[in-house]
């Protein structure tokens, strides 16, 4: 699930992500999952997705993220890789150790959505994350973070752009249509936790069939 992303076009820096970045990528992964590791782990959600994050090799990895910054603060990030990127969960899972029953129990309850999230293709570059900083929405930073993940896209050789945005937050929805996506699919109603539904939106990358 994607955080809405800004709608202006001022110019912001960009960088790979570090492993040093991995509180802030952290906080972007929960921010824009609507709270979703939170409740799978509780007041150890940030330390734990810390961890995993700091890994090579996995979809959670900082690896896959860049970062947008202003005078030395961290304002954004957006996180993506392309289809085959190996699952980071058995990752997740040990490092949450004991709490990772709890969240096991949170998957069961929300397993319509979060079998929509694990659902991917080949020749598709997966944007699984996009957050922004509250005091910065609205100054270009979302925008030049959709930019970068194009480029990255297209660079990695795939062919479309999806995304994962919450049925429950049109505003999202209608920004990311501007950007020039479209819903392709969604998945079911997680009922056991409130009714929550997502929906896969699909672009494709430009320069590409």
């Amino acid at each position: 699930m994607t955080d809405e992303a800004a709608e202006s076009g001022a110019e912001v820096r960009l960088r790979a992500a570090t492993v040093a970045d991995a509180p802030f990528l952290a906080w972007g992964l929960n921010e824009a999952a609507d709270g979703l590791f939170t409740t799978m782990f509780g007041k150890r959600a940030p330390a734990i997705l810390s961890a995993v994050i700091a890994e090579p090799a996995h979809d959670f990895s900082f690896e896959h993220a860049v970062v947008a910054h202003d005078a030395g603060s961290l304002v954004g990030f957006c996180q993506g890789m392309p289809y085959g990127t190996p699952d980071g969960t058995d990752a997740l899972m040990r490092a949450a150790g004991i709490r990772s029953i709890r969240a096991g129990v949170v998957a069961l309850m929300g397993r319509p959505v979060l079998t929509a999230l694990g659902r991917h293709s080949p020749g598709e570059w997966y944007l699984q994350a996009i957050a922004v900083r509250p005091q910065v929405r609205g100054s270009g930073v979302g925008r030049a973070l959709f930019a970068d993940a194009f480029r990255r896209a297209a660079a990695s050789g795939c062919q479309a752009l999806t995304l994962d945005v919450a049925a429950e937050n049109p505003r999202a929805r209608k920004l990311y249509e501007r950007l020039g996506l479209r819903v392709e699919s969604s998945s079911g109603k997680a009922v056991l936790l409130g009714g929550v539904q997502v929906l896969r939106m699909r672009a494709a990358v430009p320069g590409r069939d």
